[in-house]
């Protein structure tokens, strides 16, 4: 499904069914006016059969008869996806150890620490232990247990801070509504940033939000929004963690949803979804990073839920700031892997659809918001579709913007008696059935949606005809029976027209599906910018040796195995007088996860002790970079300018590497540099990305477009003295660790490269 063009075959159009229907839904799909045309490929057709079974607690999982039966009905012609679940199996870890916060709790603490400190690698353990402070008690005791403990990790009877944690605990044996919980809840959490202690868990009786839903998340199973989010201000404020009693068992529930998508895929499935409640923010994005491990070359698609609060680690987005939280979320997913997601109103305690407009109540977001999440996502590399009680006339709204896929079942079914597999449920007095009229028509207002568009500069008056017809059928469905064939001859010749087609054959030359084979944009911010220094004994010419007959080759060839996606390493030029570094280098991975991941690896750990054979890595920085936000550059601090997945191993690239004129002072220096770095930010120049760190007395600047631009676009004349600017010599480094190789050769007087590898899939 990733390979899928939508800007050339439309929105891609799905039908949920538990198999029942699917023979019906695969015949509307081939009567429809874009297979008439000639789109009877699937990924040229666009029409997905969705897998699901709909009770009267809303969407839940197929199992063996309806895999069996969809198959039967679609394998081979149509799309076929399925949602694992819209919830988490969620289970929890070991509670941890708590004690009451008084002095005499300190010798039973050091006992519980002394397992995870002596342990049989001698390497300390994580844990964390809860100290529990009564509300409204005070708080000298617990500051005399800290003290002690404190000796006690001195003496070494407890591992370091980082490891060995302290958290303060205050539960309540009532919901935790009032005013005088939340006054006591922030005086902990003044109290636990006076002792240093990172970490404020809260407890109280479940609220009706999570115990209608089984479980909220995180901190909502205690705390309502308001509540949650005056709390996790004050707490960040002071530097402090607010977090909830009970800890989700994250690795379990990642676990989990694979084997659902494992039954999907391994069924012949084209993709799986997977709902992400109850996990925060944080939670979801472990999950997220390890589906997208585990199904690679396969399309598992997770869902962000409309109707449901967010929560992150500082702040709780509520349904009506539902664009604030998808933007954050879509970030979020991208960073962690994921390229295709889907936004659903599944929630039924208290029900909501996808789309605000006049013809439905209870929508969420607005046509607009959800164009400008469209190219949100787009920007950032990821494709959305859409589902949630999508009516007729805001599928044609939906095309019309061309959004990647819709999900409209609702509006394709009508309602029929319940059947035996649904007999049991108590609460359903009809099931929805797709018909081969409704699906053609919702297809061909989704159709029309999309041409009005396309052809609106190509054919001004076909597009209009489009649109016209397209709206009278949606509003009027009990005329299909002639607005549909008319509406359909409109849409054959708007097919042609858009495909090149000036005959009348039945199957016109479409372009293949875009392939990805290739360009793997990766998210702006997974990227390692690392600034080298060589070692004080080393000579110059024995470090860029170095780097070209070892560390450069072994970069790839050990780092590609935990998602190296594009390496631009480059020798600086000696400067005298400088500061510079000797040697600069982005290092992008396919998320910053999979830099993490190979930590854990021996040979990402080999990878990162072998700098030492050529770098004084106390005198050399790497980090993530941050998205420049406001008018002031932090010294040595790397920047991203623009939010964009970009592929840095193919397109165009360029290094500028200069050093603060001699007239500036560093203040003036910056801060010319900040006004020239902005204005490139807001302009829209050319460039699809950029990154780049500066110090009081230099700048290391590279950029990326995908084909050429003139070196002038970029200009830092007035702030700098050009040491260096060019673009990379593109060179290919062999993967295999085996194979005989000579390695790089530099030019020591200064030198770029843009190395060209294999990546993994």
């Amino acid at each position: 499904m990733a390979d899928y063009d939508s800007e050339l075959n439309g929105p891609l159009f799905a039908v949920s069914d538990d198999g029942s229907a699917g023979g019906v839904v695969v015949d509307a799909a081939f009567a429809s006016a874009k297979a008439i045309a000639g789109a009877t490929q699937r990924l040229a057709l666009g029409v997905v059969l969705d897998g699901e079974r709909m009770t009267s607690a809303g969407e839940v999982p197929i199992g063996p008869p309806e895999y069996a039966a969809l198959r039967d009905a679609a394998a081979g012609r149509l799309l076929l996806t399925t949602n694992v679940g819209t919830r988490v199996n969620v289970r929890l870890t070991g509670q941890l150890p708590e004690f009451a916060a008084v002095e005499a709790s300190a010798d039973a603490i050091v006992a519980a620490f002394q397992p995870f400190l002596d342990t049989p690698d001698r390497r300390p353990r994580p844990l964390t232990v809860r100290l529990l402070q009564p509300p409204g008690a005070d708080t000298a005791p617990l500051a005399a247990l800290v003290a002690r403990l404190e000796n006690a990790r001195r003496d070494g009877r407890i591992g370091p801070s980082a490891v060995h944690r302290l958290s303060i605990l205050v539960a309540f044996n009532a919901e935790i509504e009032s005013e005088a919980q939340l006054t006591e809840i922030e005086r902990v959490i003044a109290a636990a940033a006076d002792l240093a202690i990172p970490e404020v868990a809260v407890d109280g009786e479940m609220l009706p939000y999570a115990r209608r839903r089984w479980g909220g998340q995180g901190l909502l199973n205690v705390l309502g929004v308001a509540a949650a989010n005056r709390l996790l201000k004050a707490a960040t404020a002071r530097g402090v963690r607010l977090a909830p009693r009970y800890l989700v068992d994250v690795e379990s529930a990642a676990r989990t949803i694979w084997t659902g998508l494992q039954s999907a895929r391994t069924g012949g499935f084209d993709a799986g979804k997977y709902g992400l409640l109850p996990l925060t923010l944080e939670e979801q994005v472990q999950v997220i990073e390890l589906i997208t491990r585990w199904t690679t070359g396969w399309s598992a698609i997770p869902a962000f839920y409309v109707d449901t609060p967010l929560v992150t680690a500082t702040e709780v987005f509520e349904v009506n700031q539902c664009e604030a939280a998808a933007r954050r979320w879509l970030k979020a997913a991208r960073g962690a892997g994921a390229t295709t997601v889907l936004f659903d109103a599944p929630d039924r305690v208290t029900p909501r659809k996808l789309v605000q407009s006049p013809d439905s109540s209870g929508g969420v977001l607005t046509v607009d918001q959800i164009a400008a999440l469209r190219d949100y996502g787009r920007t950032l590399g990821v494709n959305v579709l859409w589902s949630g009680g999508i009516t007729a006339r805001q599928a044609f709204e939906l095309a019309r913007r061309r959004v990647f896929g819709i999900f409209s079942t609702s509006s394709t079914a009508t309602k029929v008696a319940v059947t035996a597999p649904f007999e049991r449920d108590p609460r359903l007095p009809a099931e929805s059935k797709p018909t081969e009229e409704g699906v053609r028509r919702i297809h061909a207002i989704v159709q029309a949606g999309f041409l009005a568009s396309r052809l609106l500069e190509r054919d001004a008056k076909l597009s209009a005809a489009l649109a016209a017809a397209a709206v009278e059928l949606a509003d009027h469905p009990a005329g299909a029976d002639v607005g549909l064939p008319a509406l359909d001859s409109l849409l054959v010749e708007g097919w042609r027209k858009l495909w090149g087609e000036t005959g009348s054959a039945a199957e016109p030359q479409l372009r293949p599906a875009k392939s990805t084979a290739r360009v793997r944009p990766v998210p702006a911010d997974a990227v390692r910018v690392f600034r080298g220094r060589k070692k004080a004994e080393s000579g110059r010419e024995g470090f860029v040796h170095r780097l070209g007959e070892v560390f450069m080759p072994m970069t790839i060839q050990v780092q590609r195995l935990y998602g190296l996606s594009a390496y631009l390493p480059a020798v600086v030029p000696v400067a005298a007088g400088s500061t510079l570094p000797d040697e600069v280098a982005l290092v992008f991975y396919r998320t910053q996860d999979c830099y993490h991941e190979a930590k854990r690896c021996i040979g990402g750990r080999a990878y990162s002790e072998m700098h030492e054979l050529a770098f004084d890595m106390a005198q050399s920085h790497s980090g993530f970079p941050q998205l420049l936000a406001t008018d002031t550059i932090a010294a040595d601090q790397p920047y991203h300018l623009f939010e964009r997945s970009v592929d840095w191993q193919v397109g165009s690239s360029r290094l500028y590497i200069g050093t603060r004129k001699p007239s500036l002072t560093a203040e003036a220096y910056l801060q010319g540099l900040a006004a020239i770095v902005r204005n490139i930010q807001r302009d829209g120049t050319p460039l699809d990305a950029a990154v780049f760190s500066a110090t009081a007395d230099w700048l290391v600047w590279w950029d990326h477009a995908p084909t050429p631009v003139d070196a002038s676009v970029v200009d830092f004349a007035a702030v700098t003295d050009r040491v260096f600017a060019s673009p990379p010599r593109n060179l290919r480094v062999p993967s295999n660790l085996s194979e005989p190789y000579s390695g790089v050769t530099l030019d020591p007087r200064g030198d770029f490269l843009n190395l060209q590898f294999k990546r993994l899939d």
